[in-house]
């Protein structure tokens, strides 16, 4: 049985056995959900190293495999979202009458996790503490909110902000990007 409070502490046998138990599992799992052998191997990838960084905030109450579920479909659910993202953007540019970027995709998909990362480092420290907060560590507005000790309603203003500065700078950049890449 593998111990919570030894990954919690930081034991890497620990954390490897969880991995050779559980990650054919979460990956089928993830096949599954979305038909893309790509995704589930990133999304399970991500998830396990989500694992580790958060160890100390694990549950003592719940069994690793409850809490890798969740970071694994928080992790997927995430991953869809930015690759939403990105197809919002290559249909806007093919109603724009841009080519079609199809051949494109796999290094758009790497084009715009970097440019996101940098439009993210970019925001105002206050907006991207927050927004990291929100979307990395997953913590609610609420929690937040205490943790900063600013208003929820605080909370969402930075993030509207972020979002906002985000989708401006990262829709530019795209159009930037196919229109250079043709």
């Amino acid at each position: 049985m593998i111990s919570i409070i030894d990954i919690k502490q930081g034991n890497r046998r620990a954390f490897e056995q969880v991995y050779h138990e559980y990650h054919e599992r979460f990956f089928l799992y993830v096949l599954k959900q979305t038909s893309s052998r790509e995704l589930a191997k990133e999304a399970v990838q991500l998830a396990f190293i989500k694992l580790w960084e958060k160890r100390e905030g694990l549950s003592p109450d719940f069994p690793v495999a409850v809490q890798l579920a969740r970071i694994v479909r928080t992790t997927l659910i995430d991953l869809l979202r930015k690759q939403a993202v990105a197809n919002k953007a290559i249909n806007r540019l093919s109603q724009m009458g841009y080519a079609t970027v199809t051949a494109a995709e796999p290094y758009l998909d790497k084009e715009l996790r970097f440019r996101v990362d940098r439009i993210v480092n970019q925001l105002p420290p206050a907006c991207r503490r927050v927004y990291l907060l929100s979307r990395e560590d997953e913590l609610s507005y609420k929690e937040i909110a205490q943790l900063l000790s600013i208003s929820p309603k605080s909370v969402e203003n930075h993030i509207a902000k972020a979002l906002r500065i985000m989708k401006r700078l990262l829709l530019n950049g795209v159009i930037l990007f196919c229109l250079l890449s043709f």
